[in-house]
């Protein structure tokens, strides 16, 4: 009871202990940013995280399941556990800028962005990542200092509180597609990419400026910064698959 109750007041000190700059950016992949060069799957609007993908569980998690996406006593009982563990960094809005997020080299993910398309289909990766936190690779060496959470919750609370984030933050499962209106910021050819201002896309992000894919690349051509578009992401290619230029 004592170290569940210490948890928030050691993510501020580590926050503390590791901050870094607000003037550095880290760009890579599945890394955050703090300025305007953004790329794919990153915000630049604030200091937070989202990847691409989510990253394969070793064998140990690959089984893992829940039957509680769609259980609201669950999900009643996960939300207690989310503000006392969870808020801190995650923010009340999931979006990971709460002020315990403050200053860490790795920021918070972002539950809001994700790939939780159907039971059964990042259980393993979900589980995973709240039970291990960022003491196992990949997130070790990318220097996240989320705790294992497998030491402090029992396996129900910790589905339990998977149960509250995708009722509350992932909205439920992800569509096939998603459609958003917004302004072009830039058009980057050589990474296929359009970067975008867009307003909250229901079932999917909210309101971000944010680089993604475009399949096929030749879509790009006829957009310029500063153009107001709407467009559909394919959530499974992770890509802008149709762009329509609207009338300001």
């Amino acid at each position: 009871m004592v170290f569940k109750a210490s948890v928030p007041g050691l993510l501020l000190l580590m926050a503390l202990v590791f901050g870094w700059s607000q003037g550095l950016a880290d760009t890579r992949l599945g890394k955050h940013t703090h300025d305007e060069k953004a790329l794919q799957g990153q915000r630049v609007d604030g200091h937070t995280h989202q990847h691409d993908k989510w990253e394969s569980p070793p064998p140990e998690y690959a089984s893992a399941r829940s039957t509680r996406w769609d259980d609201p006593a669950a999900a009643r009982r996960g939300e207690p556990l989310f503000q006392t563990h969870c808020m801190v960094c995650h923010g009340t809005d999931g979006r990971g800028m709460g002020p315990g997020a403050v200053g860490l080299p790795h920021a918070p993910a972002d539950l809001t962005h994700h790939f939780h398309r159907a039971p059964g289909d990042g259980n393993a990766y979900l589980f995973w990542r709240v039970s291990e936190g960022g003491q196992v690779e990949p997130f070790r060496s990318m220097q996240s200092v989320m705790p294992a959470f497998k030491t402090v919750l029992s396996e129900d609370e910790r589905w339990d509180v998977l149960a509250y984030v995708h009722v509350t933050f992932h909205g439920g499962f992800l569509p096939k597609s998603v459609t958003g209106e917004g302004t072009v910021i830039a058009v980057v050819p050589a990474s296929e990419e359009l970067v975008v201002k867009h307003g909250d896309i229901k079932g999917f992000m909210g309101p971000m400026t944010m680089g993604y894919r475009v399949k096929p690349p030749s879509l790009l051509k006829p957009f310029k910064a500063g153009d107001s578009v709407r467009f559909t992401i394919d959530t499974e290619e992770k890509a802008i698959v149709t762009i329509q230029k609207l009338k300001k």
